[in-house]
């Protein structure tokens, strides 16, 4: 039985919202001002999700989608959305975010909108079904794999992959076997981990099926394996990655910033928002992407072992005492206030959780400036209301679309210090 919706907006899940007889629904593919046919299917939270049927009055702002795999992949939600409007759209989860927790904010900074085909990672899902193997990404809300032939987020590379992975894995995944080929584009080239759902050994031939689709597929490295434990095949290139003067080898599966254009925006807003900061913490640091080559003295504190061994290994390389890392777990043993108080600046850029014990005592230290960077508002928008309880404004904010076409927003934004209210004449 459907039922006929005026679609009202765009829910956090790039969902199109609709009320209806005193029901919310979440119908997919939808756009504001639309009024569509939907079949109500399950409920979700506090509304009910429906599958769109029929378009009875589309948006004007409604376009064709470049993609043939729109609508079943789960990788895009929006590319029916006209560009400038989908933009808009992401700049005002980030402020309806701030609102509702009450954070002051400054006018964002011009942001820095994604573009088509620049993606230099993806977590790809391979499924052996027979002879074959499909390669690309789930279905929308679903197990099954879209055997993806085409893509407009990621690098053309990351798509030439994608044959010669599905040929070879179709030779040495069981019947009905899957596995992940976590892809990262790097200055070196590829560099591919592939973790089996279920854990096997590999044979003599299927180890030389692999070294052989490494050579034929021009590979950086290929590893196999959990990324705690990946094994490397073969390594015909040393993975790269390039902060300024300082070059690190990533571990196999390394977390990335989605695009390189992103990576070098928040690389140059810690530049120019720190100042002559002498000394900085990077906390939740990963590899150091945000601070390392910068003119200061950075402490990196990551809880990750393989990215801290990468970054200490880069800092012997380095020489200069300008580089440490420290293995820490931020979640569970923040760093306190008064070691705060070693710092002239401090960057982190947490999970989507945010960081709620990390930014607890940044509000009680005295360091200067922080500048944050996020992938989810509403944990952003948390931390925020905690800093500015403990005496900081947020003077800067760019929000940062990384995520072309999906409801992922990121951003970056500079704390700093104020008088606290009960200072204040």
């Amino acid at each position: 039985m459907t039922v006929t919706l005026n679609i009202l907006e765009i829910g956090a899940r790039g969902d199109g919202v609709a009320l209806e007889e005193g029901h919310r629904y979440f119908v997919p593919f939808t756009l504001p001002g639309e009024i569509v046919e939907a079949e109500p299917r399950d409920k979700r939270g506090e509304g009910i999700v429906a599958d769109l049927k029929e378009i009875l009055a589309p948006s004007r702002h409604r376009e064709p989608a470049p993609c043939k795999h729109f609508g079943t992949c789960g990788g895009c939600a929006l590319q029916h959305w006209r560009r400038d409007i989908y933009a808009g759209w992401k700049n005002e989860l980030i402020a309806r975010a701030l609102e509702q927790r009450g954070v002051m904010a400054p006018a964002f900074e011009p942001a820095l909108a994604g573009l088509p085909n620049e993606r230099r990672r993806a977590d790809f899902v391979v499924r052996r079904q027979g002879r074959k193997a499909l390669a690309g990404f789930h279905e929308r809300a679903s197990p099954q794999v879209v055997d993806v032939q085409e893509c407009f987020v990621v690098t053309p590379k990351l798509v030439a992959v994608l044959p010669p992975l599905r040929s070879v894995l179709a030779g040495i995944l069981p019947e009905g076997g899957s596995a992940d080929a976590i892809v990262n584009d790097t200055d070196a080239g590829l560099d591919v981990l592939v973790r089996p759902h279920k854990r096997f050994t590999l044979s003599l031939e299927a180890n030389q099926k692999l070294v052989a689709f490494a050579e034929s597929a021009d590979l950086a490295r290929l590893s196999w394996g959990d990324r705690a434990t990946a094994e490397p095949l073969v390594t015909r290139r040393s993975p790269r990655l390039t902060f300024g003067e300082v070059a690190l080898e990533p571990p196999p599966g390394a977390f990335l910033q989605a695009t390189r254009r992103s990576e070098q925006a928040m690389r140059d807003a810690v530049a120019s928002w720190i100042g002559d900061a002498k000394r900085v913490a990077d906390l939740f640091a990963g590899m150091g992407t945000l601070t390392v080559g910068g003119p200061w003295r950075a402490t990196l504190y990551e809880s990750d072992k393989p990215s801290i061994a990468a970054v200490e290994a880069a800092g012997r390389r380095l020489g200069s005492g300008k580089l440490t890392a420290v293995h820490r777990d931020l979640f569970r043993n923040p760093l306190m206030a008064a070691e705060l108080g070693a710092f002239d600046a401090a960057v982190l850029d947490p999970p989507r959780a945010g960081a709620v014990a990390q930014t607890a005592e940044l509000a009680k230290s005295k360091v200067p400036r922080i500048v944050y960077g996020s992938c989810d508002s509403g944990s952003f928008a948390r931390d925020a209301r905690v800093l500015q309880d403990g005496g900081y404004r947020l003077e800067k904010l760019m929000p940062i679309d990384q995520f072309l076409w999906s409801p992922h927003v990121e951003l970056i934004a500079l704390f700093a210090r104020a008088p606290l209210s009960s200072a204040k004449k």
